[in-house]
């Protein structure tokens, strides 16, 4: 094996058997305490809200692609929707979703398809509640702060990777007095979602969200490893921090090898 790479293959190995052990030790019953994310809490709010007005729910995934550096983030958004979809069909509220990809359309239509007829409520699910916009950042920014204007939301979501419509979307929808929750792992854009929103999921709090809304054994395993493997990094960080002061190298050279 390459130098530098047997640490890396123990850890893969370790990790991926406590992945397995922590879904199999869900799937038994066992639980794990997930700290409270009110961003989450709030969408049955905001659906029930929406439901009151007899307005829409908003989503927006950002302008992201599945295939793309930023995929990740539009599939955490993807979680979320389909729970929000959900509701929407049990509340019997119109939800409507837009998107700026085209792989991205595809997925949202069999989320938001999926999550209807798991709500019993099949027939109800409408192609239109879907839309591509455009591909480009602003023309797919404008269409969608049209939208928004036209049906009068009352509750907006904006989860996954944005840029420089996060802002322009999330304050459109506070000049609507529409609930606004938002979450992105994109440092730079955070900011302005907490400015404008009244409820944020602040970075990987995204990653979190099928695990915090549907109990999935699977998803919550995951979420105990990833909380695991950043406990054992800050202690690598500190014993390697404290030894490095001393010009002891030795966990830097573990970490080498």
């Amino acid at each position: 094996m390459q130098p530098g790479r047997v640490t890396a293959f123990i850890a893969v190995i370790l990790f991926t058997a406590a992945i397995y052990y922590y879904m199999e030790a869900m799937r038994r019953g066992s639980k794990y305490p997930l700290r409270s994310l009110p961003a989450l809490e709030a969408i049955e709010e905001a659906v029930g809200r929406a439901t009151e007005l007899g307005r829409p729910v908003f989503f927006s995934a950002g302008t992201g692609d599945v295939v793309g550096a930023e995929g990740m983030q539009v599939l955490a958004g993807m979680d979320i929707l389909s729970f929000a979809a959900r509701k929407c069909a049990e509340y019997n509220v119109k939800i409507i979703c837009t998107v700026s990809q085209q792989n991205v359309q595809a997925v949202a239509e069999e989320v938001v398809r999926s999550a209807y007829a798991h709500a019993g409520h099949p027939e109800a699910y409408q192609p239109e509640m879907v839309q591509f916009l455009s591909p480009t950042q602003m023309a797919y920014t404008a269409a969608s702060v049209a939208i928004m204007r036209r049906e009068q939301i009352a509750a907006s979501l904006l989860i996954g990777p944005f840029f420089g419509e996060a802002l322009i979307m999330a304050e459109e929808a506070a000049l609507l007095g529409a609930i606004g929750i938002a979450g992105t792992a994109r440092m730079s854009q955070l900011p302005l979602f907490i400015a404008a929103c009244d409820y944020c999921l602040i970075g990987e709090e995204i990653f979190a969200g099928s695990a915090y809304l549907s109990g999935d054994p699977v998803s919550l395993g995951n979420i105990a490893v990833q909380d695991i493997a950043k406990m054992v990094g800050a202690v690598l960080v500190i014993i390697g921090s404290v030894f490095q002061t001393f010009s002891m190298t030795w966990v830097k050279d573990l970490l080498r090898k």
